[in-house]
């Protein structure tokens, strides 16, 4: 645009030659990191250390059949009236501990609509059922680790979704839900005001599935950016390229990257 500043603009992005091999300095990015992105848990030897936690719980424990009395604590007045018995389960090392979750997601074909990046989706993976907004990105092996952001999960596809939640070990199932939208206009209001209560379970919708892959905190989900501009002269080896840039601060900018046309010369 012509009062905006690509420089500023764009100050989040950086030029790379190549998407999938350029290497990326993780450095320039501390700034714009979530404040507790420093306290996740980061998973060096992600295999030796599932297969030890594995072997730490199958030692010692109560065997299948004995009956267990359990006191807890601090339990909500609804759980004591249920007449529906509850269920327990016991939390591997590390699992209380929050981590970058990456799951290989499909979504229904059945679905009408794409999913957008960003949208709020309640996961059930293992006993845990969590509301999350996962990003979305491609499920390719890169060797820079770089992959690219996809602002939509159209139905059929697979993607990795991307979110910060509590460790799972293993490649455990993933249910992914979706609260049905409410088409009743006089009912609108009132789904409003009751959009920070208990999600209800029977206004879910099942949308798709996956599994847990191992979290990789230096997986890096880029959006691509292209600068665009028309080819005004050209002679020889030397084009004159013009509405890219409106100012010599931004040409001198981003003189540093390659230039390229639609056919990849």
């Amino acid at each position: 645009h012509l009062n905006v500043l690509a420089r500023e603009r764009l100050a989040r992005f950086r030029g790379l030659k190549n998407f999938k091999t350029s290497p990326w300095e993780t450095a320039e990015d501390r700034p714009h990191e979530p404040e507790d992105w420093r306290r996740l848990l980061q998973i060096v030897d992600y295999k030796g250390s599932k297969n030890r936690t594995l072997r730490e719980a199958l030692v010692g424990g109560v065997n299948p059949g004995i009956r267990v009395d359990v006191h807890l604590r601090g339990v909500p007045s609804s759980l004591r009236n249920r007449r529906q018995p509850l269920s327990l389960f016991s939390l591997l090392r590390h699992e209380h501990k929050h981590t970058v979750v990456n799951v290989n997601m499909h979504l229904n074909s059945s679905v009408e609509e794409p999913l957008k990046s960003k949208e709020e989706l309640v996961v059930q993976c293992g006993p845990r059922r969590l509301v999350v907004k996962p990003v979305f990105s491609a499920g390719d092996n890169t060797p820079n680790n770089v992959h690219k952001f996809d602002r939509f999960l159209h139905p059929g596809r697979s993607a990795i979704a991307t979110w910060i939640g509590p460790l799972t070990w293993g490649a455990v199932p993933v249910l992914v839900f979706k609260s049905k939208q409410n088409q009743d206009p006089e009912l609108l209001d009132s789904a409003d005001a009751d959009a920070e209560a208990q999600i209800d379970i029977d206004n879910l919708e099942l949308i798709g599935k996956g599994t847990v892959v191992a979290p990789d905190q230096s997986r890096v989900v880029a959006k691509r950016a292209i600068l665009t501009g028309h080819p005004y002269k050209i002679h020889k080896r030397i084009v004159t390229v013009r509405y890219m840039f409106f100012n010599a601060e931004d040409i001198n900018w981003f003189k540093a990257l390659q230039l390229w046309t639609r056919r990849g010369r």
